[in-house]
C-alpha cells in the first residue's frame, strides 16, 4: 500500500484530485496486482498521513507499546476515513507543529482537539465533527480556593499554544490591568505535564477541554482531582486540511455526517463516554464566535 510522499509535490497532486479520482488510482483499490510502486506524486494512495499531537488523553495519546495512538478523536476520523475508503496514518508531532505541517504538505490533514477558531481558519480548512468547552479543576477540596473568574495571583498549569493558554493570558491581563497580581502561568508540552503539577500542588489549578478535564479526574483515581466551576466556551472541534484542499474537505465532511447517520459516530461517543460533545452536522469551516 503506498503512502504519500510528505513533500509539497505531493500536496498539489493529491489536492488537485476528487475522492473518486483517488480511489481510482489507489494502489490498494485493486490496480497493483502487478507488484508496481506508486509512490512518488502522491497519486492514487488512500492512506493519509495525519500530524497529531499524540498525549492528549482521552482524544489522542499513545498506547502502551509508545507507538500506536489511540482516542476518540482517532477512532473518529478513522471511522469517517473508512467511508471514504481511505486509511489514516498517524504521525506523533508537537502540537504547533501540526497546521503548518499541513501547509507545506508534510501532512495531509491535522487531527488533535484542535478548537476551530476564526484565526485557524484564515491558515486552513477546518471540518467540525465534535464540541468541547473549557473546563477547570483542581486538588479536591480546592485547598487554593482557585476561582477561574477571578485567577489573580494563582498559579494556573497549561498546555502551550491552545486555546487555554490565550484563555489565561487573557484572564491574567485583565488582572493586572485591575491592578491586581497577575496570574503565574506554567506552560507545558502536553496536557499530562501540566496536570501532574495540580497533582503534586506545584500548581493550583489547570484548565483542557472538558473530555481532558474528565479523563484526567478518572486517571489520577478518586479524592485527588475535582473539577472547578462549570464548563464554558463550547466550541467545535475541527479536523485541519489545507488550505487549496475545499473539495477534500467537503467530502471529509460528508463522511463525518455518514458516520452520523449510520450509528457509528454515537456508538464511538458512547464508548469513550463523550455523549455530550455530539454535534448534529460535521461543516467546512463553521461559523465560530471570536
Amino acid at each position: 500500500m503506498a503512502t504519500l510522499t510528505p513533500d509539497p509535490a505531493r500536496r498539489t497532486a493529491f489536492g488537485a484530485l476528487s475522492l473518486a479520482g483517488i480511489l481510482a488510482l489507489s494502489a490498494c483499490g485493486g490496480g497493483s496486482d502487478d507488484g508496481g510502486d506508486s509512490s512518488g506524486s502522491g497519486q492514487g494512495s488512500d492512506v493519509v498521513v495525519i500530524g497529531v499531537e499524540a498525549s492528549y488523553p482521552p482524544g489522542e495519546f499513545l498506547e502502551d507499546d509508545g507507538e500506536t495512538v489511540q482516542g476518540f478523536n482517532v477512532d473518529l476520523v478513522e471511522a469517517a476515513l473508512a467511508e471514504m475508503g481511505m486509511e489514516a496514518e498517524w504521525v506523533p508531532s508537537a502540537f504547533d507543529s501540526i497546521i503548518t505541517g499541513v501547509q507545506s504538505g508534510e501532512y495531509d490533514l491535522g487531527a488533535s482537539s484542535f478548537t476551530v477558531t476564526e484565526e485557524r481558519m484564515q491558515a486552513v480548512n477546518m471540518v467540525s465533527y465534535f464540541s468541547s468547552g473549557t473546563q477547570w479543576f483542581a486538588q479536591t477540596g480546592n485547598p487554593q480556593d482557585v476561582d477561574p473568574e477571578n485567577p489573580c495571583g494563582m498559579r494556573i498549569a497549561v498546555q502551550s499554544n491552545t486555546t487555554h493558554d490565550e484563555d489565561i493570558t487573557a484572564r491574567s491581563e485583565a488582572c493586572e490591568e485591575a491592578g491586581e497580581d497577575p496570574v503565574t502561568i506554567e506552560r507545558f508540552p502536553n496536557q499530562p505535564q501540566a496536570t501532574e503539577t495540580v497533582v503534586s500542588g506545584l500548581n493550583d489549578a489547570s484548565l483542557a477541554d472538558m473530555p481532558t478535564s474528565a479523563y484526567a479526574l478518572e486517571q489520577t483515581g478518586d479524592g485527588v482531582l475535582e473539577f472547578i466551576g462549570e464548563q464554558y466556551n463550547a466550541a467545535p472541534y475541527g479536523i485541519v486540511v489545507h488550505r487549496d484542499e475545499e473539495e477534500f474537505a467537503q467530502e471529509l465532511a460528508d463522511a463525518f455526517g455518514a458516520i452520523m447517520e449510520n450509528g457509528t459516530y454515537e456508538e464511538i461517543l458512547a464508548e469513550w463516554g463523550i455523549e455530550a460533545g455530539a454535534i448534529e452536522a460535521a461543516e467546512v469551516n463553521p461559523s465560530v464566535e471570536g
